[in-house]
């Protein structure tokens, strides 16, 4: 049983996994990958930043300069279009952020065209490359289109790219609904153009994007400060065989991108005063060619990235989307949750991931692997061993706790409530999986209960069927976990075994009705195998109105000789009961007796039989002594038999027994010294017994000694106190042909039996 067990666990356990795994791999369509990603957004929400009361900004090397719409409205001339921004506007934010010491300006718009006609009119277009030109640290955006030969970064137009600092591609990896991944690269023909986020942390660092993009094409994997082994691999799809093959249109701009997924650092910003507080420094564009004349600091030695923060078209939905800030009562925030983001924030969380050198940890497949099987591995066994509602309870608790330590290695931190930390990671923003393992750990508990149920059920159904009425509930259980007892064969192991046999029941038998007898016999029967149930015993087989039973098998019972002298005495006092009962229902009853023999031993128990129909009984010579002792208690008219074995395995101070004699039953050469259970110790006989034990004690000892006459004059009384006490009349007789015709002096006093 143990053996199978193990192996059906190990058969669940893997297909659990494996079953966890496909539903992972195929996310997309199990829906797996869309709650993974929308936990993951819960966890996004529990960075330092959304533990805030609502007050301060992160602090962090980038600011936003967000277009409104006054800087359109309210321009020298007036703008009469939404699109493109007016650039003689643009001009002079790049001035006056350059001339405030921006260490890098990111212009996240599409400089793709120039517009004659517009700069006839205000010399925008001349009026910013100027401007780019003498600031020397401006990066522009591109976007990547789909041809028939592969996805292509379109380059700004010249007249603009050739003053830049460098061009990053803008685009993002097309999401469903919420943004969740940021852009290291994009393919453009055989090349790895930087993402805009990378161009921009580039320049900031001094780096040259070609070397690291021509080291990340040779090697597979981009290489940043702080990024883990298992983020920044370039996808297969990116430039193998089937990348060339697949439609361009089928693929989508999605599939031209190095992607990772995005940690968000906190809510989206605002450039109003009256806003949300957000993450990043925000101020409209409107106000921003004036701030450093107030605060000259403001975009000193920083990142400023220029982007819209009104168009409809460029706004997404995030992590934050919907989240309610915490409130303080020194603040009002709270009763507004966050909306959309913009996509020149989108670029400069990417941005920030990278000078932070703290990205998304997706758990690595390995460790993942070993989570999955540790998951699975708890709920199978909690199930096999525990039993359906312990293993229900621990599969529950072992995914809460995934939960737990999923939250914890996300923030680095052991807590129990935000801003109460207990102990602290090397490192956060590990990505857990929580619905893999749960998965796993459902379908390997359910695996379980199901194998138990059906499999295992239908053993346990048998075995209960088939030991029911032999055994107690108690015993049939165990038996139900250890079913290969049932198998053909046994195993060695000490018993105390009971027989017993009805006397006088032939003479019922010859007055009674058929249907009566049985009746009678069946209420006999009945009482006697529920006493040996009691006592934990196992009912080997009726043959007849004889009863035999053992004890320790099938299950271990150390006290197992104390519950056979048990049920050997209190089967007396039940013999008494039925017997006035039976007498009250019918005043011609004949007292009727039960006869015990008891004895401990080695046997062999297990099922005998054949491969159709077996038993499950114990053999040996233990066994064919106990069978013996019970009809050898009609030589000294005794009820109660048990072996010298039985009474040294047994607490002999727990009852009351007089020795009998020194036999070798029919077929034995070794004698045995066999005693009679009178009782159990502290309960009293009858007077005249109690005065005929007395004087058979002393009759036992002068016998012993060869003293023939005292013995007798001894036996004698004890025959005179009690006139039916069996044991001293068979020595009176003994002792009168010892003095007739004396046996030798190295006599050993045993008796050799020749019937059963």
């Amino acid at each position: 049983m143990k053996s199978r067990r193990l192996l059906a666990l190990g058969l669940i356990v893997l297909a659990s996994v494996a079953a966890a795994m496909l539903a992972d791999r195929y996310g997309g369509l199990t829906g797996v990958e869309e709650l993974e990603n929308r936990l993951l957004d819960g966890r996004q929400r529990t960075t330092a930043e959304s533990f805030q009361s609502g007050v301060g900004v992160r602090e962090s090397q980038i600011t936003l300069v967000l277009f409104d719409e006054a800087s359109v409205l309210d321009s020298i001339e007036g703008w009469p279009y939404l699109s493109p921004f007016p650039r003689k506007y643009l001009a002079e934010l790049v001035d006056a952020i350059a001339a405030a010491g921006a260490r890098t300006i990111g212009i996240d718009v599409y400089l793709d065209r120039v517009y004659p006609e517009l700069n006839s009119w205000d010399g925008g277009d001349d009026l910013l490359r100027a401007a780019m030109e003498r600031a020397g640290n401006v990066v522009i955006a591109a976007p990547t289109e789909q041809t028939d030969s592969g996805p292509i970064m379109r380059e700004p137009h010249p007249f603009f790219s050739s003053v830049a600092a460098d061009i990053g591609a803008a685009d993002l990896p097309t999401a469903f609904e919420t943004f969740r991944d940021g852009a290291l690269a994009v393919r453009s023909g055989a090349r790895l153009e930087p993402s805009f986020s990378l161009a921009i942390y580039a320049h900031s660092r001094g780096l040259d994007t070609d070397s690291l993009l021509r080291e990340t094409r040779r090697s597979g994997r981009m290489r940043l400060p702080g990024m883990p082994d298992n983020v920044g691999e370039v996808p297969s799809r990116l430039f193998g065989p089937a990348a060339d093959q697949e439609d361009a249109e089928d693929r989508g701009p999605a599939a031209s991108i190095l992607p990772f997924r995005l940690r968000y650092v906190g809510p989206p910003s605002s450039s109003v005063s009256t806003g949300l507080p957000g993450t990043f420094q925000a101020v409209a564009s409107s106000e921003a060619a004036f701030l450093p004349m107030v605060l000259p600091e403001y975009f000193q030695d920083k990142i400023v990235l220029l982007g819209s923060g009104f168009h409809d078209s460029d706004k997404f939905r995030t992590p934050f989307y919907g989240y309610r800030p915490i409130s303080d009562s020194t603040t009002t925030f709270g009763v507004e949750n966050y909306s959309w983001m913009f996509g020149v924030e989108v670029h400069a969380n990417a941005l920030q991931n990278m000078l932070d050198g703290e990205y998304v940890r997706p758990l690595p497949e390995s460790k993942k692997l070993l989570l999955l099987f540790v998951v699975a591995l708890v709920a199978s066994a909690s199930a096999f061993w525990g039993g359906t509602g312990v293993g229900g309870v621990t599969t529950v608790l072992a995914l809460l706790g995934v939960g737990v330590y999923a939250f914890w290695a996300w923030g680095g931190v052991v807590y129990v409530l935000p801003g109460v930390e207990l102990a602290s990671f090397d490192r956060r923003f590990l990505w857990v999986p929580i619905i893999t393992p749960m998965v796993c750990g459902v379908l390997s508990y359910f695996g379980t209960v199901g194998y138990v149920a059906v499999v295992e059920g239908k053993e346990k159904r048998f075995i209960k069927s088939a030991f029911g009425m032999y055994v107690s509930p108690d015993v049939v259980a165990e038996i139900s976990e250890r079913p290969d007892l049932l198998q053909l064969g046994g195993q060695k192991r000490q018993l105390s075994l009971l027989f017993s046999d009805l006397a006088g029941f032939t003479t019922l038998s010859e007055r009674m009705d058929p249907q009566e007898l049985i009746a009678r016999l069946n209420e006999y029967l009945t009482e006697m195998t529920a006493l040996v149930m009691d006592e934990g015993g196992t009912l080997d087989k009726y043959v007849g109105d004889m009863i035999m039973a053992f004890w320790n098998a099938p299950k271990d019972l150390p006290d197992h000789a104390d519950r056979a002298l048990r049920t050997m005495v209190l089967s007396q006092r039940k013999m008494g009961e039925l017997n006035a009962r039976w007498r009250k229902d019918d005043p011609d009853h004949s007292d009727m007796v039960v006869r015990i023999g008891v004895n401990t031993g080695d046997v062999v128990v297990g099922n005998v039989g054949g491969e159709n129909r077996f038993d499950y009984s114990a053999i040996g010579d233990a066994v064919n002594l106990a069978a013996r002792l019970e009809p050898a208690n009609k030589t000294y008219d005794t009820l109660n038999m048990c072996s010298e074995f039985t009474l040294a395995a047994a607490d002999a101070d727990s009852y009351r027994v007089r020795e009998l004699d020194l036999i070798v039953v029919k077929g034995k050469e070794k004698p045995v010294l066999v005693y009679e259970v009178l009782e159990l110790a502290g309960v009293d006989l009858s007077a005249s017994k109690e005065k005929a034990l007395a004087a058979y004690e002393q009759g036992m000892a002068a016998y012993k000694k060869h003293d023939w006459t005292g013995a007798l004059e001894r036996f004698s009384a004890a025959v005179l106190a009690c006139p039916d006490d069996g044991p001293s009349k068979v020595y009176v007789a003994r002792c009168e042909d010892n003095l007739n015709d004396p046996p030798p002096s190295d006599w050993d006093f045993v008796v050799r039996r020749t019937e059963k």
